[in-house]
């Protein structure tokens, strides 16, 4: 069901200029885990230029976060509150929210609490994503009965369950085959046919894997959680091709540059950048000011620049992908700050 609903609105600043990124026309949108929180980001200046509080006495964690490719709305999802809210990003107010029953487990338990013990009958709504035509949008449901995603017609309001077998808390759609990638929780990637909302094949990858991402020649890009490797899948033929071992270990995210060169993939306090043409690491650059990361990567448009979100500093850092190196200083956004995209301006 999708309901139209108030918020408020706080806003807050930070300079900040890394040269690198003065003439880029898109702000980051940041959702902030702890303390429920969407932000919106100037990469040029560093400054909070919008805030988003989520309403609600108890909300547990605001988790993902799916832009829509105007600029225009975002979704984020809340999984304590078994909710998907809807933003408007121009205002940075909220149009509405989506709820379903699959967003619910018929019994209490404390499986998925990264907050405290709070007991919840939720099934984690997690994950959040778009088909290409933006008509759809998939919601991970990790601790359902069974586990699986769930399919909302964005005109109507209906929603539908594909179970997968397996939980998984990311996923995304492959902009040219509009096929659905989910990591799940034992070591397989489950691909969905968007149009069709059924499940194609699974495909075993080791190491936990988690976050997804899709370079332009059409490669699925695996981040491995557990053992920090990440696995190239070839989407025509949905095989592993390649697994690349990063010296760091540690969870992480991973993302691909839109003009095709690189991969960024983050494990414990490093990411690593990866050349898509030789699949070799090319650098490996420092994202944690100590020995503790967690990491999520977002390439500018013009693919120069890579912004890389920190859910335990808090805070973004920045890399100039010429010269391999950090490129101003780190910019403070909001408590875990992990998830969200690029918004581009119009």
């Amino acid at each position: 069901m999708m309901k139209a609903t108030t918020s408020a609105m706080v806003v807050a600043g930070l300079l900040w200029s890394p040269a690198s990124v003065l003439a880029q026309k898109y702000t980051i949108v940041s959702v902030c885990h702890t303390e429920n929180k969407v932000a919106e980001v100037d990469p040029a200046t560093g400054k909070t230029l919008k805030t988003f509080i989520v309403p609600g006495e108890w909300v547990g964690e605001t988790h993902e976060g799916a832009i829509t490719r105007d600029g225009k709305t975002m979704y984020v999802s809340t999984p304590y509150q078994k909710q998907v809210l809807i933003l408007d990003l121009d205002t940075f107010t909220q149009k509405g929210v989506i709820e379903s029953a699959f967003f619910s487990r018929p019994r209490e338990t404390r499986r998925f609490a990264r907050i405290g013990e709070r007991e919840t009958t939720s099934s984690d709504p997690h994950g959040v994503a778009l088909n290409n035509d933006e008509s759809k949008l998939y919601v991970s449901v990790e601790f359902a009965d069974p586990p699986g995603v769930v399919a909302v017609d964005l005109k109507t309001g209906r929603t539908t369950k594909i179970e997968t077998g397996a939980g998984g808390n990311y996923l995304w759609v492959q902009p040219k085959t509009d096929k659905l990638y989910l990591p799940t929780r034992d070591n397989r990637v489950v691909v969905i046919d968007t149009k069709t909302d059924r499940v194609l094949r699974s495909i075993p990858v080791q190491g936990g894997p988690n976050g997804v991402d899709f370079s332009p020649n059409g490669e699925v890009w695996v981040n491995g959680d557990r053992d920090g490797s990440v696995t190239v899948i070839d989407s025509k033929t949905d095989q592993v091709v390649k697994v690349i071992q990063p010296r760091a270990k540690g969870a992480g995210r991973v993302a691909a540059s839109p003009d095709g060169r690189f991969v960024a993939a983050t494990h414990g306090p490093e990411v690593s950048v990866i050349d898509v043409a030789t699949k070799q690491i090319v650098a490996d650059l420092k994202i944690s000011p100590d020995d503790t990361g967690h990491g999520f990567p977002l390439f500018s448009p013009d693919s120069n620049t890579l912004h890389v979100m920190n859910e335990f500093s808090n805070d973004m850092v920045t890399f100039d992908l010429k010269a391999m190196k950090q490129a101003g200083g780190r910019v403070p956004i909001g408590e875990a700050s992990f998830g969200g995209g690029i918004r581009v301006r119009r």
